[in-house]
This record gives structure tokens, C-alpha cells and sequence, in this order.
């Protein structure tokens, strides 16, 4: 019997080639998007859960109260590791850890290495593979533990250890041994550093922080074998939080938590908690794609359903000559939904390779997350896979099985079943595929549009005609600063201890009895001008001005609107509750978070050139990349051992560029394949449609219907649905988009009506390629030849 049903499968199959290949076709594709979106929420889901000890690993964080607000700071002072492993027995083990880049030389070559400085029993509480050596290693303050990919970029070879290397430590240098190479951590890990040093090194690389600083913060960790001892560590290391506060009037703790390795990634992404660690992927990014693919499998099973229900009209009397003979009507169910598992397991099979692409295709898009496919020996990604052809199959092919099979014999044989064209069902399925074909399409287009936007958004600087690079000291600016002043090109140089998008701090001032938390930078003289910040009200700082330098401030215009002045020059500011400062100047808001977070107000103090850390460079935009050239080959000149870490200020705009540009080939994606689908469902169903009216557009022709007559008689309903598609389309996606932008940043351009215009104009445009010439053939048709048949 089994052969006989898959003999009868395969004969249908090759009958209906043409339909049949499209159909697989889409489902294959919408399987492949369904492999990609599940390995995306498995790389997200599986965040660190390498670790052997991720259940009982602890992140020492901070609770803030200001304002009415509470946050949580993934942080915690910098001498409170020492303190819980001194102090808290029920603390098995205390790990500190504080990632620097640093600079390493071997032979004549620079390397830039990111380097995570941590305590001794770092390795026993995460796992990491080691290649060569040992993780004991760590315990010695000369030596360094490379990852295997930077030892193969430094070397070659990951048998490296006992090798040396010459790390850059301002001016001085240093020999270190490679101590241990780990295989590097899989890309969804806290912890992607290049290397490891002993938590000493730290204070060598930042001279400025004390072991015993409460003023600074690293992030400690707590390995708890027995979680039920976890209270009892918080309540004892409360009393400590006073340390804290007796030095930082500005940062107040309420109370320190031990806050959970497990989901740590996931909860620091979703809070935008401040941390040292990788964080997950944001929400909308595991989110999206799954939704995407399930939009795209929902119309390849639509458009199948249709399709079945197309080619079982023409096997109405195989049907009927078979339930004479004695078949039940669950014989014929289990053949047809056997087709249909059939059909749905070569689309399978397919769909497997094609999501070989799509994954490569996906991992080119996001250059920090590599999804990998894993079939085999992965029990959920199995049990997936069956769900998913189980759930295929049975979506697109109940309909026609159930329907066709309950035929009565007698009016199949007798020609009285008139079976095609279209009815409610076809219809409704017909709508939701150009529903979300038009969600893609708008969705494309409204994130193009942002990125337009978004590219073009004034955040308050010059920020296509900057370069910023990082220097020790006063020497080394004023060194770098006179090579550079050599090159006409260049507008102007300015000097800062801390500039936009590099480095700031946050604290709270007082006016009166309002309080307000801003953002803090320190520059030198022509900074707003070398930053091209534009003031509307009052000066900018007078050089050489100790006046300006002790209290003297110029503010961001947010920063006047939240106090609500109208008239800012003169108002007095209140520091640390002692410090006076008096604003001189009003400059345009700045977006110091760039369009990713909400803009905070800003305060901008005057400083010296021996706080100098930043050479701010202003070049026309059209020159930079040569004055970019320019200063890498003078830092050359002057800086020998230190590599060059000049950077444009429009990179912090990269990312927000990248995400669009990246969300916007995802919804392509989705809206092309989705109208393709849809368009092949449309032809179909015009098609079953036409060949159901064939009488009665001849005898229309006969009466002297013309060609355009007949045509509007039969898009008629074809033209309501894609109405209603277009209203629900539009309405979906004006909420939809929204969502998701709103989730990524804080400021983007919410769709416009010019947006919906045109995407619907565009389904329109190609659904009527898709079918005017099978309508405009039906149409011209002879009706003698159309009657004589019937």
C-alpha cells in the first residue's frame, strides 16, 4: 500500500512540475529562514552557559537610587574584592576583573591586545580550554595567557609559551612571557579578551587607581557552591557600601546585590546596565529574525494550500473512481497529508543547504556574532526540525485533504462538482500572504529611510571633519600637535581631557533646590570650535583664564530645558555640594550617547594642557581620510613603540549606519520572497478562476462584452484583497516598525505616509505583472472555441 501511495505521489508531482517546483522552492526557503532564526535564539540562549559553574557564579552590582530612579550598575568598587574574599567565608571563591586594551611588540611588529587583568582563581570558577601550558600561569605578574587566535596572529603557531613579548606601558616598556594559550571563547561569552594578566598589572597600566580606591570601580565575581548561602553574602557585605559613600557623594549605593551569572548577558543588554563584560544580543535582534521567518514559512504553507487545493480539482474523478472501489475517507486523508509530508521533506532537505547560505549570508552582515550549524548532535535543533516539517505539512495540507476527501462519488462521476475558482478560505489566505509581503516591503523601505535620516541627524558636532587620538600626557600633545600643525589641510587642533563619544562621567548638580544628573567633559582652548559646537548663548572659554578654569561652565541646551531656565548665562550651578560654578555659555544639545540611548545634559569645564589626554583634529570632509593618512604616518615618526589609535568621531555613528543597513537587506529579504510567493498564489488562484468562468466569459464576449469589460469582471475580487491587504499591511507595519526601532534607539523616523504610498503602489504594480497576461489571454479569447468545448 505504501508504494502504492508514493507511486500515485510521484505521477501527481510530475503532472504539476511547474507548480510543484515554485511551491518547494518557497518552502524551502522559509525553512532555511526558520534554521537561521533558530540559531540566532540558540546563540542568545545559550549566552555563557559553557561555563561549568554558571549556576553558581555571582556578579557583585550596584543599586543606585537618584532622582526616584533606581539602576543598576554592574560594577562594584575596586577594593571590594579583596574585601569579600578577606571577610565573607560563605564566598568560595572572589575573582576581580578589569579589561585594558594595551600595546605588546615582538620584534619590530606592534600589536594591540585586549587584555583582561583578573585574580588567580579565575579559571576555576570559568571554563576555559586550554591548548598549551596551564591556567597556574596566571599567578605570576610577568606572565601573560593568549588566546589561540592571537597567538597564531603573533606567531604563526599556538606553541608559543615560554615565548616573549615587549608590552608598551606609556612611555616604558616591559618583558613579559607567554605563560598558557586558551582556545578563545565562543563568540556568545562575557569574556571575548585576547589575553589574561594577573590583576596587578592593572594598577601598572592606570598608575592614577589604588588597590584601596573606593573612588574607582572593576567588576568583581563570586563562585557560591551552595546558593542557599547566597543571602547571607549580601546581607554581610552591605556594611560596606558606606566605604563607598563616605568618598563618592555623587555616586551613592543603596545597597550591593549578587546579581546572577546566569541571563547576565541578556539582562545587561535589555537594562543597558553599565558593565565591563560582552553583553547579548538586544531583544528585538532574537526577536525579529524568528518572527521574519515564521512570516515567510506561514506564506510558503499558504501559498501550498492553495496550490493542493488548485491541483486536487483535477483529481476529482481519480477521487471519485477510488471511494467507489471501496476508500475510506481516511485513506484519502492520509494520501493526500502523505503528499503534502512528501513535498514538505524534499523542501526540507533543501531548506538544510539553503540555510548553510543563509547563515554565511547572516554572519557577513554581524561581524562580533558567528551562528554555526550543528544538526547532529544537537537534540533540540532535531526535535525543531521534525516540529517544523510535522507543522508544515499539516498546515498546508489539511485543508485540501480534509475538504476534497468528503466529496460525494455520485456528483464527481456525474459531472455535477463544479470544484476552482476561489471561496473564502483561498481568499483569506490570499490576503494574509500580501498582508505580510506588504509588512516586508514597508518595513525595508521605513528603515532605509531612517538610515537617511540617521546618517544626516545633527548630534551637535562636526562629526564627518574629526579625528580624535589619545596621548599620555602635556609633552606628547604638544609634540603630536606641532607635526600636525605643518598640514594646511588641517582647520584646527584643540587638546581635552575628555571629549564626545570617547570619555566623560556622569554626576549630579544643584540649582536651588532642583537636582539634575549630567554628563561631564573637560577640554582645553578651541575645543568648541575644533568640534564644530555651536554656541546660542554667552562665550566660549577665555584662554589661559583661572577663572574660567575654577568656576566657570558652559551647558548643553538640555541641560537649561531641564532646569527650565530661558536666560542660562550667570545662573549658578552647585558641584559636590560645595563647588560653585557659574554658566558662560549656552552650545546646541549634544548627543553624547549618540542615537542609541536618551541625550543627556551636558556640562563642559575648562582645563589645563597637563590634563591633556585627547588631540582633537578638524579637517573639510572631504580631505579627512588624507589628513587621517597624515597623522598616522607622523604618529609614526614620533611614537615608535606605540601604535596609532586615531579614529574618526562619524565611527560612532557606524554602528547606527550598520544596523540599518543590515536591517534593511533582512526585510528585502523577506518582502521580495514574500511577494514572489504571493504573486505565484495570485496567478493561481486567477487561473483556477478563470478556468471556472470560461463559459461565461464567452458568452459575455458573445453579448458584446469587451476586453477591458471582461478584465475589470475578473480582478474585481482580486482588487478587493489586495485593498484589504494593503489596509491591514500598512496598519501592521505602521505598529510593527515602530516597535522595533523604538527597541534599538531612541531616535529614528518613524514611517512615512510617502512609504506606504509607494510599497503598496509597488505590490500593486507587480501583481498585476504577475497576472495581466494570463487575464488579458482569457480575455481575448475566441468564444467560439471557449463554448464549443463545454
Amino acid at each position: 500500500m505504501i508504494k502504492n501511495y508514493l507511486r500515485i505521489t510521484w505521477r501527481n508531482m510530475m503532472k504539476n512540475k511547474l507548480f510543484i517546483f515554485i511551491n518547494v522552492l518557497g518552502l524551502s526557503v522559509g525553512i532555511a529562514s526558520c534554521i537561521v532564526a533558530y540559531f540566532n535564539w540558540e546563540f542568545d540562549a545559550k549566552f555563557d552557559t559553557h561555563h561549568a559553574h554558571y549556576n553558581n557564579i555571582y556578579r557583585v552590582s550596584s543599586i543606585r537610587e537618584f532622582d526616584g530612579r533606581t539602576t543598576l550598575y554592574g560594577f562594584a568598587p575596586t577594593p571590594m574584592g579583596p574585601v569579600i574574599r578577606a571577610n565573607v567565608p560563605d564566598a568560595d571563591k572572589v575573582v576581580r576583573f578589569s579589561p585594558v586594551s594595551s600595546n605588546v611588540k615582538r620584534e619590530d611588529d606592534l600589536f594591540r591586545i585586549d587584555i583582561g587583568h583578573t585574580d588567580e582563581g579565575f579559571f576555576d570558577i570559568f571554563t576555559f580550554e586550554f591548548i598549551n601550558g596551564q591556567p597556574a600561569a596566571l599567578k605570576e605578574k610577568s606572565k601573560i595567557l593568549l588566546s589561540d587566535e592571537m597567538a597564531i596572529k603573533l606567531f604563526g603557531t599556538t606553541d608559543v609559551v615560554g615565548k616573549q613579548l615587549t608590552q608598551m606601558i606609556g612611555t616604558n616598556t616591559r618583558e613579559i612571557e607567554i605563560g598558557a594559550v586558551f582556545k578563545k571563547q565562543p563568540s556568545n561569552s562575557s569574556f571575548m579578551n585576547d589575553a589574561f594578566m594577573h590583576y596587578d598589572n592593572y594598577f601598572d597600566l592606570l598608575p592614577n587607581v589604588k588597590e584601596d580606591d573606593w573612588k574607582s570601580r572593576n567588576t568583581v565575581f563570586v563562585l557560591v557552591n551552595d546558593p542557599s548561602r547566597v543571602n547571607a553574602i549580601v546581607k554581610q557585605i552591605q556594611v560596606y557600601k558606606e566605604n563607598n559613600n563616605k568618598v563618592r557623594e555623587d555616586f551613592q549605593i543603596r545597597e550591593f546585590v549578587l546579581d546572577p551569572f546566569a541571563g547576565m548577558a541578556q539582562r545587561d543588554s535589555a537594562n543597558d546596565t553599565w558593565s565591563q563584560t560582552r553583553e547579548g544580543n538586544p531583544t528585538a535582534a532574537v526577536i525579529a529574525p524568528g518572527i521574519m521567518a515564521i512570516m515567510v514559512l506561514l506564506i510558503a504553507c499558504f501559498n501550498m494550500t492553495n496550490t493542493a487545493i488548485a491541483i486536487s480539482s483535477r483529481r476529482l474523478k481519480e477521487i471519485g473512481l477510488r471511494k467507489v472501489m471501496g476508500s475510506m475517507r481516511s485513506q484519502l486523508i492520509i494520501q493526500f497529508i502523505g503528499e503534502m509530508v512528501f513535498i514538505c521533506f524534499i523542501a526540507l532537505v533543501i531548506g538544510l543547504v539553503l540555510g548553510e547560505v543563509l547563515l554565511a549570508s547572516w554572519n557577513a552582515l554581524w561581524t562580533e556574532m558567528k551562528l554555526t550549524s550543528h544538526y547532529i548532535d544537537d537534540p533540540g535543533f532535531l526535535i525543531f526540525i521534525i516540529s517544523m516539517l510535522v507543522f508544515t505539512a499539516l498546515l498546508a495540507g489539511s485543508y485540501p485533504a480534509f475538504y476534497i476527501s468528503g466529496f460525494e462519488p455520485v456528483s464527481i462521476l456525474k459531472g455535477k462538482l463544479k470544484f476552482g475558482g476561489t471561496n473564502y478560505f483561498t481568499r483569506t489566505l490570499l490576503a494574509l500572504q500580501y498582508t505580510i509581503s506588504l509588512i516586508g516591503i514597508i518595513s525595508a523601505f521605513a528603515f532605509y529611510q531612517n538610515s537617511i535620516y540617521q546618517r544626516d541627524f545633527d548630534i551637535g558636532v562636526d562629526q564627518n571633519g574629526i579625528i580624535t587620538a589619545y596621548v599620555s600626557n602635556q609633552g606628547e600633545f604638544e609634540t603630536y600637535r606641532n607635526a600636525l600643525s605643518q598640514n594646511k589641510d588641517i582647520i584646527s587642533i584643540a587638546g581635552s581631557k575628555h571629549s564626545i563619544w570617547s570619555s566623560w562621567y556622569n554626576d549630579p548638580v544643584k540649582h536651588e533646590s532642583k537636582q539634575l544628573e549630567v554628563d561631564i567633559i573637560e577640554v582645553g582652548d578651541d575645543y568648541l570650535k575644533t568640534m564644530g559646537m555651536e554656541l546660542t548663548e554667552g562665550r566660549d572659554f577665555r584662554k589661559d583664564s583661572e577663572t574660567d578654569r575654577k568656576e566657570s561652565i558652559i551647558i548643553s541646551q538640555k541641560f537649561a530645558e531641564e532646569l527650565g531656565w530661558t536666560q542660562s548665562v550667570g545662573k549658578e550651578v552647585i558641584w559636590m555640594d560645595t563647588v560653585k560654578f557659574y554658566v558662560i555659555g549656552v552650545v546646541k544639545n549634544v548627543y553624547t550617547n549618540g542615537l542609541w540611548r536618551e541625550m543627556q545634559p551636558l556640562m563642559i569645564r575648562y582645563t589645563t594642557p597637563d590634563q591633556y589626554t585627547h588631540v582633537i583634529v578638524n579637517a573639510p570632509a572631504l580631505k579627512i581620510t588624507d589628513v587621517n593618512k597624515f597623522m598616522e604616518s607622523e604618529w609614526k615618526k614620533i611614537f615608535p613603540n606605540q601604535l596609532y589609535n586615531g579614529w574618526y568621531l562619524n565611527s560612532g555613528m557606524a554602528e547606527a549606519v550598520q544596523v540599518n543597513t543590515n536591517i534593511v537587506k533582512m526585510f528585502v529579504f523577506l518582502g521580495l520572497v514574500a511577494l514572489v510567493l504571493s504573486a505565484t498564489g495570485l496567478f493561481t488562484l486567477v487561473s483556477l478562476n478563470i478556468i471556472k468562468r470560461m463559459k461565461e466569459i464567452g458568452v459575455r464576449k458573445v453579448l458584446g462584452a469587451s476586453i477591458g469589460n471582461i478584465t475589470r469582471i475578473i480582478n474585481t475580487e482580486f482588487a478587493i484583497i489586495l485593498l484589504v491587504s494593503s489596509i491591514l499591511g500598512s496598519v501592521a507595519s505602521y505598529y510593527m516598525v515602530d516597535l522595533l526601532m523604538d527597541s534599538i534607539w531612541d531616535y529614528y523616523q518613524s514611517t512615512t505616509s510617502v512609504t506606504f504610498a509607494f510599497s503598496v503602489f509597488l505590490m500593486f504594480l507587480i501583481s498585476g505583472i504577475a497576472i495581466g497576461y494570463k487575464v488579458f489571454t482569457a480575455a481575448s479569447m475566441n468564444p467560439v472555441n471557449t463554448l464549443r468545448n463545454e
